[in-house]
């Protein structure tokens, strides 16, 4: 059977687009419970695991009320000197701790959901994907497998904790040796690659940035508006490459399907069109992506703040109804 997968990127408070989105697929496109793998980075670690016991309700509260202080506590310049960054998460961890109880840890445990949230580990510099089942690491990743309700949830506060601006998180406290874990969108912000390399066939993935950033031609006369440039130039190039290799797989596996289908009509027999094919020199061997539903806001999302960090519930709900908006465009248009 085709495995379905949900991947929703990192963007902070803009994951309010995310769950617009999620809004209307589970109301038109598919049931939220009904995917096959859910893949998130930052905010989109908060969201999948929920979105996988169909909460839809909690995330929509979640991200039109929640406020800045309920989840970040903001500090001053000079906490870069002092301490280990600009801001306090501890906030988001009391909030995900609360969210993310015990029956909803047994709920994906007894349905066998299949998560994946990326962090990127300090000290070894690799892409790390949390994972609620067993999965093989690559050349390209590890994969940790979450082993409890506190794994799960300070894996979502690492893949959520922006280095630098926020404390980076020891999934595991006093691991040998020890392993610090910070956003995984610094390695990846959309995470379609565990998807991919997990056998899905379609993928759903909201990211919460627009293709291109449009030109600002303002002169920056500050630090942080020089700061606030590079983090959109950082992202996009992130985000962009997310994309690019996971449509060439898109690409490579329908040419692979065209192939087939025309030694099949040719009488080529299917025993020796499946060796050919499942040659170790074929790229495809193994994936099946044939099909990614992007749905990305048009325009910058201006009401997040930089970084995503400005939670402010009216904005918010503006937010979710451009992702709500964007995914009815979206699937109208291919209806």
């Amino acid at each position: 059977m085709a495995k379905t997968a949900l991947v929703v990127s990192g963007g902070g408070s803009k994951g309010a687009f995310a769950v617009g989105a999620l809004q209307y697929i589970n109301q038109h496109v598919q049931a939220l419970t009904s995917f096959d793998l859910y893949c998130g980075t930052s905010t989109g670690s908060l969201i999948v695991p929920l979105a996988a016991c169909g909460e839809i309700a909690l995330l929509e509260k979640m991200y039109t009320t929640l406020r800045q202080d309920e989840l970040v506590k903001l500090g001053a310049i000079g906490n870069l000197v002092t301490g280990i960054s600009l801001h306090d998460a501890t906030p988001l961890k009391n909030q995900i701790d609360t969210v993310l109880t015990q029956a909803r840890y047994d709920l994906l445990q007894t349905k066998a959901v299949r998560l994946f949230l990326a962090t990127v580990c300090l000290q070894t510099e690799r892409l790390v994907y949390w994972s609620t089942q067993a999965a093989a690491a690559t050349p390209h990743y590890d994969v940790e497998r979450v082993q409890n309700v506190n794994d799960l949830r300070r894996a979502m506060l690492a893949s959520c904790c922006q280095p630098v601006f926020m404390q980076p998180v020891e999934v595991r406290k006093g691991a040998v040796p020890v392993r610090q874990y910070v956003d995984g969108g610094v390695r990846e912000a959309t995470p379609l690659q565990a998807a991919i390399d997990q056998g899905a066939e379609t993928i759903y993935a909201i990211t919460l940035n627009p293709e291109q950033t449009p030109a600002d031609n303002t002169t920056k006369t500050s630090a942080i508006q020089v700061l606030e440039r590079t983090i959109d130039l950082f992202s996009e190039d992130v985000g962009a490459n997310d994309y690019r290799v996971a449509q060439l797989y898109e690409r490579g596996n329908r040419y692979v399907q065209a192939i087939r289908a025309t030694l099949l009509a040719r009488g080529v027999s299917q025993t020796v069109i499946n060796e050919a094919l499942a040659s170790s020199a074929n790229p495809f061997t193994g994936t099946a992506v044939t099909k990614i539903h992007e749905i990305r806001p048009k325009a910058k999302l201006t009401e997040g703040g930089p970084g995503g960090l400005t939670f402010q519930p009216a904005a918010m709900q503006t937010m979710l109804q451009k992702g709500f908006e964007q995914a009815k465009a979206y699937f109208s248009a291919i209806a």
